[in-house]
Formats: structure tokens, C-alpha cells, sequence
């Protein structure tokens, strides 16, 4: 897809962020190669462990108010106003529970006019839900709220923040990151930057990493679980995607990450050995 960055010079004020950028980059590269402590990293406690963060909440805020007004251009919204109450109902009861995502704006979910099997999130809590992946499940409340949670758990994991800040310690993120430096500064958008942000499949490529992805099948299904969802509904749903990988139609759903049958496997053990999981599925099952 062409980028729709123009080739206009830079402003002053974007030169001095991407120089920032960049040199915090190179600080961190630095740190690595001598071993010492990297700057920049901030704990999650939901994830357990330590990410490094190098692009401020404000500028992933920018920029995805951008991709937000982008996506629903080239997209367009879905007007039916039954199943988007669904998906605002949906969204309200799996925000409601313990360790579940308070973007500023709220979590919003939108439903899409596209036949694709696809979602997706945003940082500043837009959500979009394509008309292919409504039909696929059915429907159906539990699988609905696991894929909704899964995208819930992508903003608790903080993974678009990490996976820009990633690109730009390794350099090889040097031109991505700088021209998502210029959109937030520029008020521009490309398709680079929704890439980074975690609009890879929507946008054609390749979205989040395993481990993000790992990570955010664990939230999701606790959050489900927490909101008193079916939480066996995900085995039902990665049994239909194996059994449509290799066809023409096949869903493109999560389509360039782990497996759907490892998935699958992943989501049973959760439901039986996670204590967390474990925990919210007895207490639900106990107040009926």
C-alpha cells in the first residue's frame, strides 16, 4: 500500500523530536552491547515482566487518532445499530472487571463493513470489529468476547508502545519510528504507522508479535472469564479456523501468528491450570 506520508520538508520541531528518538535509541543499543541496565523500561504487572517504552502515551494517542479516522474512512462503518448495542454492551461488561484497560476515551468498539475475519485496537482505545468476523462467529457472545478481550489485552500488554519503542532500539525502526515521530508532530498518517501500531493484518502485512499475541490470548480469556463469558467459547473458534486454514476464503484473523491449533491448545490449558483463569471461571460458576 502507498504511504500517504508526503515529501514535504520536515518542521523544526520534528527534526528535534526524531533526533530525541534516535538518541534514545542509540543509548539503549549502547546499553545492550555493554551490558548495563536499559533505560527506558517500565514493569507491567500484568505481563510480569519489564518492557521497554521509548514513545510517549501522548504520541501513540496521536497517532492513533489518526489511523482511527483513517481506518473508518477506507473501511467504513456498519450501520446497525442492534449489533453495535452488542458490541457497547460487550464492551462495558469486560471493562467492568478487575485489571481490564481505562483508555482515556473508553474502549470503543465499532462494527466494520468488511467481509474480512478481522479485528483490531488501537492506543487510544478504538476498536474495530469487521462485518466477516460478526458472521464467522455467529454471533456467538462467548467467541465475540474472547476476540474482544483478546484486543482489550493488547492495551493492558501496552504491545503497540513497546512494538514502536522496539523498532527504534534496533535502528532497522529508525524510518518508522521517525515518520511516526513526524505524524504526531505533523498530524499525519501512513500506512507505516498503522503497521506499528498493530494494523498489520488490516493493513496487509504482519501484526503483532507471538509473545504479544501469547499474552494477549491470556487477558483476554481472563477478562472473559471475569465477565462470566463462556470460556471454552475460544476452543470453538480456533477449531473453525483450522478448519478453514488453506482455503480461499480462510480468515485472516491473527493468520501470520501462532497456529490455530496451538492456540487452541494454549486456551485449553489456561482454562484448567491458570490460576488466575482458574479462579474467576469457579467464582462465576459459585454466583450462578
Amino acid at each position: 500500500m502507498r504511504s500517504e506520508t508526503s515529501g514535504a520538508l520536515a518542521a523544526p520541531a520534528y527534526c528535534h523530536r526524531r533526533r530525541d528518538l534516535i538518541a534514545a535509541g542509540a543509548r539503549v543499543l549502547t546499553a545492550m552491547a555493554l551490558g548495563l541496565p536499559l533505560s527506558g523500561c517500565t514493569e507491567n504487572p500484568q505481563l510480569g515482566r519489564s518492557q521497554l517504552i521509548l514513545v510517549s502515551d501522548a504520541e501513540l494517542e496521536q497517532m492513533s487518532n489518526q489511523a482511527e479516522q483513517d481506518i473508518r474512512r477506507r473501511t467504513g462503518v456498519l450501520r446497525d445499530p442492534p449489533r453495535q448495542r452488542r458490541l457497547e454492551n460487550m464492551a462495558g461488561r469486560l471493562s467492568s472487571v478487575e485489571g481490564a484497560p481505562q483508555p482515556s476515551r473508553g474502549f470503543r468498539p465499532e462494527l466494520l463493513a468488511d467481509r474480512s475475519v478481522n479485528a483490531f485496537v488501537l492506543p487510544n482505545g478504538y476498536s474495530g470489529y469487521h462485518d466477516g468476523l460478526w458472521r464467522f462467529t455467529g454471533g456467538n457472545d462467548g467467541e465475540l468476547a474472547l476476540v474482544m478481550g483478546h484486543e482489550m489485552g493488547h492495551l493492558t500488554g501496552r504491545h503497540a508502545q513497546e512494538r514502536v519503542s522496539q523498532q527504534l532500539a534496533l535502528s532497522i525502526g529508525a524510518a518508522v519510528v521517525g515518520t511516526a515521530a513526524g505524524a504526531a508532530v505533523g498530524r499525519r498518517y501512513s500506512p507505516a504507522i498503522g503497521a506499528a501500531l498493530g494494523l498489520g493484518v488490516a493493513l496487509g502485512g504482519s501484526a503483532f508479535s507471538r509473545s504479544h499475541e501469547y499474552e494477549a490470548d491470556r487477558l483476554g480469556l481472563l477478562y472473559s472469564a471475569r465477565a462470566g463469558y463462556d470460556p471454552n467459547a475460544g476452543q470453538r473458534f480456533w477449531d473453525r479456523m483450522e478448519a478453514q486454514q488453506g482455503r480461499s476464503s480462510a480468515p485472516s484473523f491473527l493468520s501470520t501468528h501462532p497456529s490455530y491449533g496451538d492456540r487452541r491448545q494454549r486456551l485449553t490449558a489456561l482454562v484448567r491450570e491458570d490460576p488466575d483463569i482458574v479462579q474467576a471461571i469457579q467464582a462465576r460458576r459459585r454466583t450462578g
